[in-house]
């Protein structure tokens, strides 16, 4: 019969530093979009700019990755379908990135 050890005991931390500078700045980067959130949310009404369905998602109209920051210029709210699949999973991906910059542009007079 085998011999059952229990978890804690096989469990070990591997290493015991503290966060590295990626993680630190990704801590960083999602306490400043917590901060201005509520602004975006207001600013937009509480709708999506697309389709005006309440909204459930701030989105980055410029990418993190690509250089994007955490402020209001860059941010817009969306609904959940047009955030997943039209933005994300669409193939017209860069067609609605220039409409969401076009309607941050006319209305609240945005450059990108």
């Amino acid at each position: 019969m085998l011999k059952r050890t229990p978890l804690r005991a096989k469990t070990r931390l591997v290493s015991k530093k503290p966060l590295s500078k990626k993680s630190r700045n990704k801590k960083k980067n999602d306490m400043e979009l917590e901060k201005i959130r509520p602004k975006v949310i207001e600013r937009d009404h509480g709708k999506c700019i697309l389709c005006g369905a309440h909204y459930e998602e701030v989105h980055h109209i410029k990418y993190r990755s690509a250089g994007g920051k955490n402020n209001i210029e860059n941010l817009c709210c969306l609904c959940w379908h047009c955030h997943r699949i039209k933005i994300h999973a669409g193939s017209h991906q860069r067609e609605y990135r220039k409409v969401l910059q076009t309607i941050l542009k006319e209305r609240h007079g945005y450059e990108y």
